[in-house]
Formats: C-alpha cells, structure tokens, sequence
C-alpha cells in the first residue's frame, strides 16, 4: 500500500470520524446540563440530577463553565445560558469576603442573606489546583465573550501574581483560609493544571508572560522526568525533592501512589502546545520540549498501555521499575493519551514530517480511541468514570462533571492545531483545520511587561 492510499484511509481529516467527534461532544454538552445548581455545578447521580451528598466544588463548576464556554464559540445552544452560569458563580458564589481567594467547595443553595457557605472546613482552604481551572474557565469565558468573564480573569489572574507564584518559577500548591500558612509540598496536577491554564491566559488577555510562566514550570517537570527515567514523581516538597507520598491533602483531590500515566501524557501534549506557541510569537522553541513530549508518551505508553487476560487499557500508576501499581482504567487517563498522541502526530508535521512518518501515532489514536469507544462510552453523552483491570466498571455510568473537559477535548483535539489553545482555536474559525496556524506577533501585547518580543 502506498503513502496516499494509507493516508486515505486514515481517520484523520475524515469527513465521518470529525462527524462522530462532533456528535460524542454535544452529546456531552447536553448530558452536562442537569448539573447546573443556584451556586454553580454539582457532580451527578446516576440517574441525573445534583447529588445533595457532594459539595459544589471550585474546579467542577470551572470545568463545566469552561466547556460550555466551548459550547458558545462552536455555536450550540442552550451553551450561553450555562456558560453565564458558571461565571456568576465562580465570581459571585466561590470567593472569601473575608481573606481573599476562593473557596474549594460550597453548598448547593445560598443562606437567608443570600450569601455562598462553604461546604466546610475543609472547603475553606485555598487550593491551587482548584484555582488554575478558575483561570482556565476564565479565559475560555473571555474569550466567548461572556459578561463578567473578563473582570474575573483579571481578578484570578491578580490573585496569581499576589498568592500563588513564587520565586522558584512554580507555585504554591495550597494555603490555609487567610493566606497565613502555606502547604509544605508540590503536587505534579497542580503544575499541569496551572501551566494548561496560563495557556489559555496568554491567549485571552495577549499578555505572552504567561506563556513565559507556563514554559518555566514545564522546564522544571523535564527536569525532574529526566532524573526519573521518564516516569514522573507526582509529588515534591517544600525543598523541592521528590516525595513518595503527599504531606497532606487539603482540597479532597485523590492521593496517588506512583508515577500517573495520564499526567505523564498531559504533559507531553502541553510541551507541544507551548512550543507551538513560542513559535507563534516568533521565539526560539527550546529543544527540550519535543524531546520531554517524545520520551514522556513513549514511556507511559510502554508502561501504561497493557492487556489483562486480554483487556486492553491504560493502568493509572506505575512505579520507578514500570510495573503497575494502580491497575485500574480511568476515562481521564485514555483521554490524555488520546490527546497526546494527536498532539505528536501534529507536532511532526507541522515540523515537515511525511504522513508515513507519523503512522505509529494514528495507530495509537485509533486503538486508544477504540478503547474509549467500546469500554468507556456506553452511550451517548454517558462515559464510565473507572474499570478494573478487566474492563468492568467499578461505578455506575454516569456523566462525570470533573472528567468532562477531559472528554470535550479528546472530542475537540484532533480537529484544531497545537496552539492557539481550544477556545482561541474555535474563535478564529481554526476548527477542523488542526494544520499549523500562521504566525501572528500583532495579537501579542509585548510592551504589556517591559517591552518583551
């Protein structure tokens, strides 16, 4: 078979497969809507509707204000309604009268006075996982034009600079409820989701020092992948050395044992897309970032990619040897290897790779994208959160608010380019044209900061 017939039957560019994308996706958008309470969005029973036993928590009611921001751009209705939402809330419901900040999580119904109350005690601490998806819902909010959107970026992104970036490039990974004592640990989610955020930030306010903080992070995290044969640790300590366990939690985010597949592939895919966007601007691309993206996907794939008695998935933790630790399948993991094997492929050819020369990423996209299909979706619009080895669930099917932005992307990557991220993508028309966007250094503010170019 030659190169054009390969091509030709590749996925791809595929008029049916972007039509399937695009009908898994607002399947999501639409089975998302019954999460929508008077203070943000809650997680969902089984059979729909808020569960009353989960609090509202900060990076749910952002993720799901984020992708109906998405929502908004691509042009589907009922999104504006639901994107509006989520601003009034993340901005009106979630913030510390008192100290600053916002909340982890709060009650689904507001007090006599019409005032948020947090969940509790626990819900009081500042979490930076929690705020980077503030950021993220913000600019995706902005850059839809969603009323209030843009004075809640620039408040997030105030509180930013004030609280949580650091001298050493990173951030802190949480506070107490006034900002008086700092958790003596980093967590590798909280820098993933802080850099995929100030991408996004960059792009909304045109301001490339976010770039610039998003780039130093990612830096660090190659370092630390080097040292570790690739498979990441998750967590470090206030020292900045690796730790084999959290110091302690305070935001209700699961603790990991091992190194996590799916960060490992998150952070291949963010590699890219900062490189894309350094390139975007006119500045060098450090070669470090293709070489973490390569080495980073190949060794989670070899790790994490593996069958069971003959099923297919990918396992959530392995340790410094490879072997699995936690051998469950998560939809959000074959999520980001999905994401970042697009991103690979995408990278090469926009770098002048041949089509034949990026065939073991489209084989990777299909069959990790099969097993989404035939083990995660069981319909439309309903994903299954976890399976056991074996592929059988471990929860009721239901439509997870915390995985869905993980979903709406697989959905969405493979038919925008590497940068600008997803929501400036759609803005500028560049769905289903995923090839390399022109440069264009007048959309950045460079005198914003010191004149940078």
């Amino acid at each position: 078979m030659g190169v054009d017939e390969e091509v030709a039957m590749g996925w791809f560019g595929s008029v049916e497969h972007d039509r399937w994308l695009s009908a898994q996706m607002r399947a999501l958008l639409d089975e998302a809507r019954g999460a929508s309470v008077p203070t943000g969005f809650a997680h969902l029973l089984p059979e729909g509707g808020a569960d009353p036993d989960r609090p509202i928590d900060l990076a749910v009611t952002a993720r799901m204000t984020y992708v109906f921001s998405l929502g908004v751009l691509m042009g589907i209705p009922g999104c504006r309604r639901l994107a509006d939402h989520g601003v009034r809330s993340l901005a009106g419901c979630f913030p510390d009268p008192v100290n600053g900040g916002w909340f982890s999580s709060i009650r689904p119904e507001l007090d006599a006075e019409g005032t948020a109350v947090p969940w509790d005690a626990t819900g009081r601490w500042k979490s930076q996982f929690h705020h980077a998806f503030l950021v993220f819902a913000a600019s995706a909010a902005t850059i839809a034009d969603r009323p209030g959107a843009f004075e809640l970026l620039a408040a997030a992104l105030h509180d930013q600079e004030r609280h949580w970036l650091d001298d050493s490039g990173l951030v802190v990974d949480a506070w107490s409820e006034d900002y008086s004592l700092p958790v003596p640990q980093r967590s590798m989610d909280t820098l993933l989701h802080t850099a995929e955020a100030y991408l996004s930030a960059a792009e909304a306010t045109t301001d490339p020092v976010w770039v610039e903080r998003a780039e130093a992070m990612t830096r660090f995290v190659a370092d630390r992948a080097r040292e570790s044969a690739w498979r990441l640790p998750e967590y470090f300590g206030a020292d900045l050395e690796r730790l084999d366990a959290p110091v302690v939690r305070t935001d209700r985010r699961p603790a990991y044992d091992g190194s996590v597949i799916g960060h490992s592939m998150a952070w291949a895919r963010l590699a890219l897309q900062i490189r894309a966007g350094l390139r975007s601007m006119g500045r060098p691309q450090p070669d470090y970032l293709m070489e973490m993206a390569q080495e980073l996907f190949e060794r989670a794939r070899a790790d994490g990619w593996r069958r069971t008695d003959g099923e297919p998935g990918f396992v959530l933790t392995v340790d410094q040897e490879g072997r699995p630790v936690d051998a469950r399948h998560l939809q959000w993991v074959a999520c980001e290897g999905v994401c970042a094997a697009v991103a690979l492929r995408r990278a090469a050819l926009d770098d002048g790779a041949q089509p034949g020369e990026v065939e073991h990423y489209e084989h990777c996209y299909r069959s990790w994208l099969d097993f989404i299909n035939d083990h995660i979706i069981v319909r439309p619009g309903q994903w299954r959160r976890v399976l056991d080895a074996h592929n059988e669930p471990l929860e009721p099917a239901v439509n997870n608010p915390m995985d869905v932005y993980h979903s709406i992307q697989t959905l969405l990557m493979a038919r925008v380019p590497l940068w600008p991220p997803f929501a400036s993508a759609i803005s500028r028309g560049l769905l289903d044209h995923p090839e390399e966007a022109p440069r264009d250094r007048r959309s950045w503010n460079v005198f914003r900061r010191g004149g940078r170019a």
